[in-house]
């Protein structure tokens, strides 16, 4: 891995040393937060797998002694396709650049992962297990408040691509900010979602947790017909009114285009006190949600079509509030 800094573990806390595991790790700070990343890597990397995007993997932030994200998965494995943390992203998860175009055996791109091999199966499955040709390289430079990672990547057959992410803290709170230029011959056309696995203060996800988006569903709506009663679907709220268990949750709360508005969300821990608020720049083109005990996911998804040369850039925005004692 090509990488621009001097890989440095710094941990700040004992919640922070506790997941450190060993993994490349750079620790941002301001006056008002702090945050600890995992930094992408072949051989060392936190998150190996073939689904997400490998940069920025947010392991854990800490704002007035409340911590939000942190992982959800255990034990961890770093091969495997959803052990990642925090604000986690993926390009590509119906159908990623190239996979329709060759027979087994042959190779398509997987934006901010690198070159894979294509199985048996006829449709691309996100959680399927995919063997990396080539992963691709990582320039990373850092400021006390932000970190900037850069992929370059030249796939097979004319895939191509220019990716940099930017995480930055401001006040209490921090941006992702994206740019993807098409520096291939074909047209680069995916989706794209955070799935935003979101803990606060290490409280199981359930009847203690509140999430709201910015439109009224449609109610009510019964989320699992499997376990009747669980949870549901109530105006612009995801109401839980069992502890999960080992139960989990999944439901689209909006089929199709949507405006700018409708990409954002918040979750709240209603025992703490402590939420998460986020919103992107981008009309969305659908909104999942997905939760099981130890972590609840909105998940707003955007549409990139890129032909050779374009760019698309976007930012998606969090705050993370305290009520006030």
């Amino acid at each position: 891995m090509k990488v621009l800094i001097s890989v440095v573990v710094l941990c700040a806390s004992m919640a922070f040393a506790e997941e450190e595991g060993g993994f490349p790790m750079l620790e941002l700070a301001n006056s008002d937060l702090k945050m600890a990343l995992y930094l992408p890597g072949a051989e060392d990397g936190y998150y190996r797998g073939t689904r997400f995007d490998w940069s920025g993997i947010i392991s854990r932030v800490e704002y007035k002694g409340h911590s939000f994200y942190g992982p959800w998965r255990f034990p961890h494995d770093p091969a495997g396709h959803d052990f990642v943390t925090g604000p986690a992203e993926e390009f590509g998860m119906d159908n990623p650049s190239g996979f329709d175009e060759v027979e087994a055996g042959g190779s398509f791109v997987k934006v901010g992962v690198g070159l894979l091999r294509k199985g048996a199966e006829e449709e691309y499955k996100f959680h399927g297990e995919y063997e990396i040709i080539r992963a691709g390289e990582w320039e990373v430079e850092h400021g006390k408040n932000w970190v900037e990672f850069r992929q370059d990547f030249v796939g097979e057959r004319g895939w191509a691509y220019k990716y940099k992410k930017r995480i930055e803290l401001a006040g209490p709170g921090f941006s992702i900010a994206h740019r993807l230029e098409n520096s291939g011959e074909k047209t680069i056309d995916i989706n794209h979602y955070n799935h935003n696995f979101t803990s606060i203060d290490d409280v199981p996800y359930g009847p203690d947790y509140s999430v709201s988006f910015p439109f009224t569903a449609k109610e009510p709506k019964d989320i699992n017909a499997e376990f009747p009663g669980l949870a549901w679907v109530r105006g612009n709220q995801i109401i839980v009114e069992q502890a999960l268990g080992d139960r989990s949750l999944w439901v689209q709360l909006h089929e199709g285009a949507g405006p700018v508005a409708y990409n954002a969300g918040m979750v709240r821990n209603n025992k703490t006190g402590a939420a998460v608020h986020f919103k992107g720049d981008t009309p969305i083109i659908k909104y999942n949600f997905w939760s099981v005990k130890t972590a609840a996911c909105p998940e707003p998804f955007i549409g990139i079509n890129l032909a050779s040369g374009a760019v698309q850039e976007w930012t998606n925005y969090y705050t993370l509030t305290v009520d006030e004692k």
